[in-house]
């Protein structure tokens, strides 16, 4: 009886480490471009027909990615426009 409910046991701590680990490495972040021209990082499982690099771990890894891969849209944030100049 003693081998039964460790054969069980066993079984069900098997299922349970599976299930994390497939649920764990589910999650990755992707660089994408989209119509305009913006770049963003997402979470996806895989590839989109838009994505210009990843897929990542983390998103910090992406987001490296996205400042390297797209300097433009990365040095616009946070600026504000300032008015012209007038040459008189």
């Amino acid at each position: 009886m003693k081998v039964r409910r460790l054969v069980g046991l066993f079984i069900a701590i098997i299922f349970v480490l599976t299930t994390v680990i497939a649920f764990a490495a589910g999650d990755s972040y992707v660089v994408i471009k989209d119509k305009k021209g913006d770049c963003k990082v997402i979470k996806a499982k895989e590839k989109t027909p838009t994505t210009i690099a990843g897929p990542f771990k983390t998103k910090e890894e992406a987001q490296k990615a996205k400042a390297k891969e797209c300097p433009k849209a990365s040095s616009e944030t946070g600026k504000t426009k300032s008015a012209p100049k007038s040459s008189q």
